[in-house]
């Protein structure tokens, strides 16, 4: 358990440095429409958030993230999007993780914090893939 933990920890701190960098992805697929943060303990952070299919296509499979940074730009972590996501069009999906080094969101006040997704592909129901780069 503990070396879940901090391979967790050294993951997120490893993504946090691309956090404000969605230029290659588009938070137009997925669109992160709300979230939250409660402690489990003093070392985890249960996450959850809401994100809708605002694409005009049903969605099969997606490769992308959740980006958390502060008010100053200053990244906080990523969470992988669950990659078999099927999503009709206006549809939403709702995802819980358990993360370690996510105790920020906790602590400071959430309008303090932006949130945004950025999918880098995508798989359509119809078979066809979409990547943004």
């Amino acid at each position: 358990m503990k070396t879940v933990l901090i391979a967790t920890v050294y993951l997120t701190a490893a993504i946090s440095a691309y956090a404000g960098d969605c230029n290659s992805g588009s938070g137009e697929i997925l669109k992160l429409t709300e979230w939250s943060a409660s402690a489990r303990n003093e070392r985890a952070t249960d996450v959850s958030f809401t994100l809708e299919n605002v694409s005009k296509r049903a969605v099969q499979m997606v490769n992308g993230t959740v980006w958390f940074e502060d008010a100053l730009g200053q990244g906080i972590g990523g969470i992988s999007i669950t990659p078999d996501v099927v999503v009709a069009p206006g549809e939403t999906i709702d995802q819980k993780s358990f993360m370690a080094g996510f105790d920020r969101l906790t602590k400071a006040r959430k309008q303090d914090i932006q949130a945004f997704s950025c999918v880098d592909a995508v798989l359509y129901e119809d078979g066809t893939k979409e990547e943004f780069k």
